[in-house]
């Protein structure tokens, strides 16, 4: 006989001694959701027989006791409870494998660490010397005090806790305990970094959409009116207003013509008028109807929007215009120009002797820009240096032509940069504006007294005026004869002839003729330095001794 049929035997044999007292029902979680124990004592069935089984690891089998069981018995017994409690209460243990065949000695119980196998081993001690951390703890911050209230993000990006708690980095130098951490002042950071307690506002909702809302107004139309009236941000009732009184300190230009293009069409007008429930009408609708008040509210716009543009218009173009004319007449009236042109017409036919049929009368004023292009043989001169040297000399008097040309440099202004406006089309522009103006001139005549009164005078004197249009009219009037003077004068052909060339060849000249002059005074500048120490050296040359063969007696030493 085995042991295992010793054993079987042996359970066999035990009798439960309290058969007689009802035993409450125990049950144990189920083992990975799969598995439950369950160990039910009860009374219809008082002698069980407790037994491992192999894939459950607890069972129990009904047999009757026919007495009282020994001491020894008892021991059996509750060793046999413990083991099976023991094996219940370990649910991330996996079941033992099943016997095999014709084995029934159960396989020894799974080793527990600190249950039923030996305790873990201590943790290790840090590898740094002066430090007694565990390797598992070493470098560890101590925990920060919590704040009171809640705190401004500080924004960083954290290290891993396997690169903090490397013994040579600079978080696990210094201990928790070391006397040369320094603590913060925790109050301080809370008086200054705390977020500021938000109050509470009312919030407002939505303005909810009156019910049954009558429009006329097509959906387009519409929301560009409403984006447009809420620029004022003042009733509708105070727009009509402004427009009555012409008012412009809430209209400008722009906004004119935007409303220009807003106002109300034939159907529109006709549909409100016939709406009898006005007050359930949107809110576009609304401001129609009380621009449908202001009588004559179209001529009111429009009058206010051509004053407002005319404004503009002469504050823009007339400086340009006297520029423009005062450059012209600079051109005609200066008398050093010519002398200088003479100046070089003479040094040309000297230069270009021989090489033509004879002399010439005179050359393109663009020739002056061909100056710097002649060099000399020497010294990196130009034939413009050459010539100022002259001027400076024997008639200082055309030094002072640049000044003349201030003029002319000040009118290339209006031309310069990408976006640079022609005068044909400065005129062309004026000239649109006072058509504009004559024709509101017409249908004011034709309004009402009250609408003459109010924009008769501003049409006509104010700032934005017709008289002021018509004087713009006559300076570019004045200024063509000039350009038709000048292209005679420079001997160019009147249609040909272009204002905005002649001031940027005049101007450039002149700054040409600047940057010479003064490069001639540095050149003179440090041709004198260097003959003062020429100078110097012979003179500093003959205090010296003299030696044999007229020689310095230092050298024969």
């Amino acid at each position: 006989m085995g042991p295992g049929h010793t054993m079987e035997s042996l359970l066999s044999s035990m009798h439960c001694s309290n058969h007689h007292k009802r035993v409450p029902r125990r049950s144990v979680p189920k083992v990975n959701k799969c598995t439950q124990v369950n160990m039910d004592l009860e009374e219809k069935n008082p002698s069980s027989d407790l037994s491992l089984s192999p894939t459950t690891g607890l069972s129990g089998k009904s047999e009757h006791c026919s007495g009282s069981t020994s001491p020894s018995q008892k021991d059996v017994s509750s060793s046999s409870q413990e083991q099976s409690i023991t094996a219940a209460l370990l649910p991330q243990l996996p079941a033992p494998p099943p016997l095999p065949p014709g084995c029934k000695v159960p396989l020894p119980p799974l080793s527990m660490p600190g249950i039923n196998g030996p305790s873990l081993p201590s943790p290790l001690l840090c590898s740094n010397p002066g430090c007694s951390h565990p390797t598992c703890g070493c470098g560890e911050q101590p925990h920060s005090k919590t704040p009171t209230l809640r705190m401004k993000v500080l924004h960083w990006q954290k290290l891993p806790s396997d690169v903090v708690r490397q013994s040579h980095s600079i978080w696990a130098v210094m201990s928790g305990s070391s006397k040369d951490l320094v603590e913060p002042d925790y109050a301080s950071l809370e008086l200054l970094f705390s977020v500021p307690p938000t109050i509470p506002t009312e919030k407002t909702g939505p303005k909810i959409k009156k019910k049954n809302e009558i429009t006329v107004i097509g959906p387009k139309k519409s929301l560009l009116l409403n984006i447009f009236l809420k620029q004022f941000k003042c009733s509708n009732e105070e727009i009509a207003a402004m427009i009555q009184k012409g008012d412009m300190s809430k209209l400008d230009a722009e906004i004119l013509r935007q409303l220009l293009k807003l106002l109300p069409e034939d159907q529109e007008i006709n549909s409100l008028k016939s709406c009898k429930e006005t007050s359930q009408l949107a809110n576009a609708d609304q401001f129609y109807l009380h621009l449908l008040e202001v009588p004559s509210y179209q001529l009111r716009i429009e009058c206010m929007l051509i004053c407002e543009e005319t404004r503009i218009l002469l504050e823009c173009l007339w400086p340009k215009a006297q520029a423009i004319r005062a450059a012209c007449e600079t051109i005609l009236t200066s008398h050093r120009l010519p002398v200088f042109c003479q100046l070089i017409l003479k040094i040309g036919n000297f230069l270009n002797y021989g090489r033509h049929t004879g002399d010439a009368g005179g050359f393109k004023i663009s020739a002056l820009l061909k100056l710097t292009e002649t060099k000399a043989n020497q010294n990196n001169i130009t034939l413009l240096h050459h010539i100022l040297e002259e001027v400076e000399k024997n008639h200082r008097d055309l030094l002072q032509l640049p000044r003349d040309l201030d003029f002319v440099s000040k009118a290339v202004g209006p031309f310069c940069g990408p976006f640079r406006i022609h005068i044909d089309a400065m005129q062309a522009e004026a000239s649109a504006n006072l058509k504009k103006l004559l024709e509101i001139e017409k249908r004011l005549f034709l309004s009402a007294d009250d609408l003459k009164i109010q924009h008769g005078k501003s049409v006509q004197v104010g700032n934005g005026s017709l008289n002021a249009s018509k004087d713009l009219q006559k300076e570019f009037a004045t200024i063509e004869k000039k350009k038709e003077e000048l292209a005679d004068y420079l001997c160019e052909d009147r249609k040909k002839l272009s204002l905005e060339d002649v001031f940027s060849t005049m101007k450039t000249f002149r700054e040409i003729f600047l940057k010479t002059l003064q490069e001639n005074q540095e050149r003179k500048e440090q041709a004198a330095k260097s003959e003062k120490r020429k100078k110097q050296f012979k003179g500093e040359d003959a205090k010296r001794p003299k030696g044999e063969y007229g020689k310095c007696s230092t050298f024969n030493n």
